[in-house]
C-alpha cells in the first residue's frame, strides 16, 4: 500500500522537473486514484499535501492545477476561458404558449412609476418587514 506522502513526493518531483508545468490541470481525484492504484481517500490526502506544500491550487468546479511559479501572473478567471460548446439559451424563452400574457399581467402593476420606484429602492441587510415576516413564518 502506497503512503500518500510518497505519491505526493512523486508528483512534486514531476513539477520540479517541469514535466508538470504551471497551470497544468491535474486529473480529478478519482481518476488520479485509479492512475496511481491508490484509494480515493489517499488521492484526496495527496492533493491536500500538494496544496499544503504550495505546489497546487484548487478551484471549485474547475479542478486542481499546478501552481504558478512565484512572481508569475495569476491565471485568468474562468469567465475568460474559451467555451468549448455553444451557449444553450433553449430555456430562455416561454415554455407555455400563454406565458407571455401571464408575465405581462404580473408585471403590469410595476409599470406604474410609483410602484416601480418603490421596488427599486435599496432595502438593506435586514430586508423588508414583509420579507422578515415571511422568513419567520417559514422558520416557525
Amino acid at each position: 500500500m502506497k503512503d500518500f506522502r510518497s505519491v505526493a513526493d512523486t508528483v512534486a518531483a514531476e513539477i520540479a522537473s517541469g514535466r508538470l508545468g504551471p497551470g497544468q490541470r491535474l486529473p480529478p481525484q478519482r481518476e488520479f486514484a485509479r492512475l496511481h492504484a491508490i484509494a480515493d481517500s489517499t488521492a484526496s490526502r495527496v492533493y491536500q499535501e500538494l496544496a499544503r506544500r504550495g505546489l497546487t491550487v484548487g478551484h471549485v468546479g474547475r479542478g486542481t492545477f499546478v501552481a504558478a511559479a512565484p512572481g508569475a501572473p495569476a491565471p485568468a478567471p474562468a469567465l475568460s476561458e474559451p467555451a468549448v460548446h455553444r451557449v444553450d439559451l433553449e430555456l430562455n424563452h416561454p415554455v407555455v404558449p400563454e406565458q407571455a400574457g401571464l408575465l405581462a399581467a404580473g408585471l403590469e402593476k410595476l409599470v406604474r412609476s410609483d410602484d416601480l420606484e418603490s421596488v427599486l429602492r435599496p432595502v438593506g441587510p435586514a430586508g423588508t418587514p414583509a420579507a422578515r415576516e415571511a422568513a419567520a413564518g417559514l422558520l416557525a
